[in-house]
Order: C-alpha cells, then structure tokens, then sequence
C-alpha cells in the first residue's frame, strides 16, 4: 500500500483532526467522530483500542479496554467508550458469538448508539424490548455522534464458504444504520490466513480493509511497522469522514432513519419467531397467539416522522 506522509505527519493529522475544519459545511451539528468497533468475541476489538491508544498518546504502553486470556471466554460484556482525541472516541461493543438474530439485534442497537456507554449488553430483548430500550434513548441525547462503523475480524479464523452470505448481511445492515460504508480491520496480520480472508471480504464489496498487529500486555515493544499501520488506518478513516463531511448532513433525520431500521429489523425477527413457532404448533393443532404489538409497526413508523 502507498503511503504518501510519514509517521509524524499521520499522528499529527489523527491528533489535530476536527469536524469545525470539515469543508464547505462545517460540523454540521455533529460534535464528535464515533468509531464503532463490532464483531465476533474474540477478534481484538479491545486489543486494538488498547493499540490505538498506545500509539497516537505516547508514553507507556497501558491496558485500558480489559482483554480476555482466553479468546472462547469473551471479556468485554459492556459497552465502553475510549476517547482517543477532543474528536475522536473508540467504543468497545459487546461482541457477538454467533450471528443469531437476537445478538445482530443487539449489535444494531449498539452501531446505532441506542444504547448509553458503560451499560452491559443483553442478547435477550423481544420485539417490545428493542421499542422500548429506543425510546429510552431519547432521554440521553446522543444523537450527535458521527458514527464510523469498524467491523474487527481476526485473520486467525479463516472464513467459510456458507459464512459470507451473513457476513455481507451484517456489514450491509451496518452500511444502512449508519450511512457509512464498515471499514474492516484485520487483526493478526502476520497469519498465513491474511490473503484468504482479506480476499473474501473484497468479494463482499469491502474497500476499506486494514491489516494491524495489535500490541499487547505481552508484546508491546514499539516498532514502526506496528505504528504506521495503525496511525494509517486511523488517518484514512479521518479522511473519509472529511468527505463524507462535503455532502449535507442531518443529525435528526439520521436519527430517525437508524429508528426506522431498528424497528423494521425486530419487527421482522419478531414475526419469523412466531411464524416458526406456529408451524412447530401445528402438528399438535395447538394454535398460536401473535402478540398484540406486533402489528403494531406501520403506526410506530408514521409517529416517527410526525416527531
């Protein structure tokens, strides 16, 4: 890959980056960059914030998102936020396990900022639990967030055929409930594995793939190699933002947009459960009551645009 300024100029660019210096239209209301790490457990989402920070700070090397010892039994169970600049916070999301359902609809629920930092993460909301942890959002009021969604995969975990259909699945809806396309970052960019995976992803529509080696509580021994592709991904995602930044933007009408998609998704989720429950009732003849607020979606639409 290019690269066209060097160390010092890609830290100074990160450290300086400001949405008030974004052109022609200013910050358009938005008060900071939100980059929104998400995933499978395990991967290096923590790890790699814990990079991120060790690089564009200086100083020491420090732990400040909790790492699993063991990559099967998940650390992070909240949803912490890092911040890395006056402009720029990571967030830590709770990853998922498996791509059921009920975990996409929780990650949905982080990517689109529904739900507050410091808060744990439940995989077990119904269709009227995501209604209402939405509407309870409103009472927090960050909704001024520019969200950049970072999808972190570990190279170490090569990609199956029969996964990339929900893999493209998850990145699209994360594309929809932002509006910005995921930048993917691949950790463990030594593995031989590294060309297979960043392969497939690229064959989903992914352009923006960046592959890091994480520094560690282990092996945080600093090297140029590490720094430039760290302070590289960092610095081309300020650049996208930058140009996403030229178009007019809207705060509130973003907001209701990432609303409209949340119910829509558990509306549907919802519906698909009982559809599979109906039929799994019907050999019994055992009929099957469909909850009152399932149909309750097309008028819940509508009042979100009356707001």
């Amino acid at each position: 890959m290019a690269r066209s300024i060097d160390y010092n100029e890609l830290k100074a660019f990160i450290s300086n980056f400001s949405l008030d210096s974004c052109t022609p239209h200013g910050n358009q209301g938005y008060n900071r960059v939100l980059l929104q790490l998400f995933g499978f457990a395990g991967h290096g989402k923590s790890s790699y914030i814990n990079s991120c920070k060790y690089v564009v700070d200086g100083g020491d090397y420090k732990v400040y998102a909790s790492v699993a010892e063991h990559k099967e039994a998940p650390c992070t169970m909240t949803r912490n936020a890092y911040e890395l600049t006056g402009t720029i916070t990571l967030v830590d999301n709770r990853g998922c396990v498996t791509m059921n359902k009920d975990e996409t609809a929780e990650i949905y629920l982080q990517l689109g900022n529904f739900l507050p930092v410091d808060c744990k993460v439940s995989w077990e909301r119904g269709f009227s639990g995501v209604m209402k942890t939405i509407l309870a959002s409103e009472r927090d009021g960050q909704f001024t967030d520019f969200i950049v969604p970072i999808f972190v995969y570990s190279v170490e975990k090569s990609i199956a055929d029969q996964e990339v259909e929900e893999l493209k699945q998850l990145l699209r809806h994360a594309q929809e409930i932002t509006g910005v396309l995921p930048t993917v970052v691949l950790t463990h960019e030594t593995n031989e594995n590294l060309a297979h995976v960043k392969e497939k992803f690229r064959q989903m529509g992914v352009r923006n793939i960046f592959p890091v080696e994480n520094y560690t509580k282990e092996d945080h021994l600093k090297t140029r190699g590490k720094h430039e592709t760290i302070l590289w991904c960092l610095s081309e995602i300020c650049k996208d933002v930058q140009f996403r930044m030229e178009e007019r933007r809207d705060p509130t009408e973003e907001k209701i947009q990432r609303k409209e998609f949340l119910f829509t998704f558990a509306h549907e989720r919802e519906l698909e459960k009982q559809r599979l429950e109906s039929e799994r009732l019907a050999a019994a003849a055992k009929p099957v009551e469909i909850p009152p607020q399932i149909g309750l979606l097309p008028s819940v639409l509508k009042m979100l645009r009356l707001k």
